[in-house]
């Protein structure tokens, strides 16, 4: 019995599993989410996973983009210089009245969103970053914070590019 480095459940039996080149100890479940083959409790040899993971390249020079911090304002601004009302937008873009008033107000739209918004409003959401691979640390929220979180927003992060 142990507690999962990864989602953090404890008094469970964890295996140790390699995640990005570490050794965590990880429940059965978050091993199986990364694709490692866990030993069957009846013969003990390992039992194939059926999870195919996409493999990323490490050396990739394509320019990474994310959303502008004003974009928000961005979005406003070019909405009402269209003449525009939120409902208009949301019906050309089939969205959401809530939606586009909760990216107005700030909330980060996905990629494929903002695409859209880029095309509709003929405007720059999307704006490309630094690549110099550092991670904001976020506090204030009183959660722990735990390896699978962390691995989880990386691969979200090399994901969107």
């Amino acid at each position: 019995m142990g507690v999962c480095e990864l989602c953090g459940k404890g008094r469970t039996s964890v295996f140790t599993i390699f995640v990005s080149g570490a050794k965590v100890a990880a429940c059965a479940a978050c091993s199986e989410k990364r694709g490692v083959s866990l030993p069957s409790k009846t013969t003990g040899a390992p039992v194939k996973s059926t999870i195919n993971h996409k493999r990323t390249r490490k050396n990739d020079n394509r320019p990474k983009f994310e959303v502008a911090s004003d974009f928000h304002l961005r979005i406003r601004k070019a909405r009402e210089a269209l003449g525009i009302s939120v409902q208009d937008l949301g019906r050309r873009l089939n969205m959401r009245v809530q939606d586009l008033q909760r990216y107005e107000g700030g909330s980060v739209p996905p990629d494929s969103v903002a695409k859209k918004l880029e095309r509709e409003l003929k405007i720059d959401i999307m704006v490309e970053t630094d690549t110099d691979n550092s991670t904001p640390v976020r506090k204030g929220s009183g959660r722990t914070v735990t390896i699978a979180d962390m691995f989880d927003e990386m691969m979200r992060d090399s994901s969107n590019g």
